[in-house]
Parts: structure tokens; C-alpha cells; sequence
């Protein structure tokens, strides 16, 4: 018996090297994460991680998307989030917005502000006190066929004062063009619920900075377009 265990191990440790020289695929994966899982996922993807001698796995659990870090001797697993100290950027992150998409279907559409009637369909999530979600908002105005829907996110809390005080105005377009030209308004308090509820959403959708623009595909575009990069993006997400 004791030979046969000696064996056993023996194997398993001439085997070891082996199989982390093996890609792991997405059904391996699967199979080792839904012991720790214990609700219905898919795995998107797997491949060598930042972090030595880890694979890196994206899944799909349905309400959200997590990266998930497995050591190539299939023993520790790793969630949280990793950071490149060197480069100072936050890898996971950077990651998980590489499978971001929207149904644009879900976009709350009530908390935006709608500038234009035109067939072509833009989201933009924009700070008040941001200088190119100005520029953005201009070269929007000076294009045809486009419908755009501003949805306030304000990233401190004087941006969110100003944004309170666009979402209370009775021309909100207007007041959102005042206010990115430094004007400070004085409009009466209204119910400010849906840029809360537009700081949640962008939140759940990774936005960090502004202007983020969406497409009618559901794909996420961050910062700045030309209006020349615009027609291409517009062209290619909706076929118009």
C-alpha cells in the first residue's frame, strides 16, 4: 500500500510540470472555478496572466463580469485586483473593459439630457466642468442625422453641483452649454435621483473618466472623437 501511494505521488510530481506547460482551456477552467463559484458562469476567456506563473480568466456571472487569477499548479486562486506599481495602472480593470458592451435597450434613457432628432443615435456620459466633453458637445452640434443623449456623471462634488443645477433647468441643453462655458447657474431644487442613478450605472459599466461615448453596437468609446472619427464610429455601430 505504501509503495503504491509512493507512486501515486511520485507520478503526480513528474506529471506537475506538464500539465502547467498545457494551455488551460475555457472547459479546464470551467471545470476547476465551479468549485468555488457556486452560481451559473461562463468563462470568456483564459490566457497567461501579467502576474507569473498565473492564467488569467475573464467570466461572465451573468450581473457582473470578474477576472480571476489561477496559479499554474492549479492550487491558489487569486480575486481582487491587480496592480502594475511601475506603470501605475490597475491591470484587472483594464481588462474587464475589454468585454464591456451595452444593450443599449437598458440605457435609462430618462435621466439623460436628448440634444437633436436624427436617425443616428450617440450616449455620451459627460462632466459638467469637463474642457472635452465641451469640445465633444460642440462638433456633436455642427453634424446631421444625430441624436444625442447626455447623461450627466459628475466626478467630484462640484462637477455634481453643477449638474444638479443643469438637471433642474427648465432648457437643460441649454443650461449643460452654459455651464461648460463656465457660467454658474441658479436654477430651483428638483429632484436630483437620476444623476445618482447615471453615477450607478456608469459605475457598473467601468467609466472612470469623461467623455466615455457609446454606440449603437453597445461599444464604449473613451475620450475625445474628432467629428472625422465620429462619421467613422457612427457608420460602422449602426450601418447609416
Amino acid at each position: 500500500m505504501k509503495k503504491i501511494l509512493f507512486l501515486s505521488c511520485l507520478l503526480f510530481v513528474l506529471l506537475l510540470p506538464f500539465r502547467n506547460a498545457i494551455a488551460l482551456t475555457k472547459e479546464g477552467a470551467a471545470d476547476i472555478l465551479k468549485e468555488v463559484i457556486k452560481t451559473e458562469f461562463n468563462v470568456l476567456e483564459v490566457r497567461e496572466a501579467p502576474l507569473e506563473g498565473f492564467w488569467e480568466i475573464v467570466t461572465d456571472l451573468g450581473h457582473e463580469k470578474i477576472v480571476i487569477y489561477l496559479h499554474k499548479n492549479l492550487r491558489y486562486i487569486l480575486h481582487g485586483k491587480l496592480l502594475d506599481l511601475q506603470v501605475k495602472r490597475n491591470l484587472t480593470v483594464e481588462r474587464l473593459k475589454e468585454f464591456r458592451r451595452v444593450n443599449i435597450s437598458s440605457l435609462p434613457l430618462e435621466n439623460a439630457i436628448q440634444m437633436g432628432a436624427g436617425k443616428r443615435k450617440i450616449y455620451i456620459f459627460t462632466d459638467p466642468q469637463c474642457h472635452f466633453c465641451f469640445i465633444l458637445h460642440e462638433e456633436l452640434k455642427r453634424m446631421n442625422d444625430i441624436q444625442a443623449f447626455f447623461f450627466l456623471y459628475p466626478l467630484n462634488h462640484a462637477s455634481y453641483e453643477k449638474a444638479k443645477s443643469i438637471w433642474c433647468s427648465q432648457d437643460k441643453v441649454k443650461a449643460l452649454e452654459e455651464v461648460y462655458q463656465g457660467k454658474e447657474l441658479k436654477s430651483p431644487a428638483c429632484d436630483a435621483l437620476p444623476i445618482d442613478r447615471n453615477i450607478e450605472f456608469g459605475k457598473y459599466l467601468l467609466i472612470d473618466s469623461t467623455p466615455t461615448l457609446i454606440l449603437q453596437n453597445g461599444k464604449i468609446i473613451e475620450g475625445y472623437a474628432s467629428t472625422g472619427t465620429l462619421e467613422n464610429l457612427l457608420k460602422s455601430s449602426s450601418g447609416l
